[in-house]
C-alpha cells in the first residue's frame, strides 16, 4: 500500500477553491502553498482553510521544494504557460480545463512534456 503524502500548491484561488476543500478532506495530499494575484484573497484562503503559507508570486510556489505538484485555476489564456512553468520547475501538473486555446499551445506543452520527468492532467473545478 502506498503512504505517500503529496504536497500541492494552487494557483488561482478564486475557482481554485474548489481543490482545497478536497485535498484537505484527503489523506493523500496535503496543501503546500497557495498563489494569486489578490493578496486579500490569498489571506481570506488561508484563513478560511487553516493555510499556513500564501505567496503572490508564482515562481516563488515552484521554486518550493515541498510542492510535489500545482494545480492551476488561472484564467483560460494563462494554462499553457503556468503548465510549462510548472513541468519546467520539475512539478507534476493538474490544470482546468482548456489546457490549450490553441495548436501551438498544445504542441508546447506537448513538448515540455515529453522533457519533463513529471505529469500533467486536466480537472474541471466545479466551484
Amino acid at each position: 500500500m502506498n503512504t505517500s503524502v503529496y504536497r500541492l500548491g494552487v494557483l488561482g484561488l478564486s475557482e481554485g477553491r474548489s481543490v482545497l476543500s478536497a485535498v484537505l478532506a484527503s489523506p493523500c495530499w496535503e496543501v503546500a502553498q497557495v498563489c494569486d494575484l489578490d493578496e486579500t484573497l490569498c489571506r481570506e484562503r488561508c484563513a478560511e482553510f487553516a493555510i499556513p503559507h500564501y505567496t503572490l508570486s508564482y515562481a516563488e510556489m515552484l521554486a518550493d521544494p515541498t510542492a510535489d505538484a500545482v494545480a492551476i485555476f488561472t484564467p483560460d489564456h494563462l494554462h499553457a504557460t503556468h503548465i510549462v512553468q510548472a513541468l519546467q520547475a520539475g512539478k507534476h501538473v493538474i490544470c482546468t480545463k482548456p489546457l490549450c486555446r490553441s495548436l501551438d499551445e498544445a504542441r508546447t506543452v506537448r513538448d515540455a512534456l515529453r522533457a519533463a520527468p513529471t505529469c500533467c492532467t486536466p480537472s474541471r473545478a466545479r466551484p
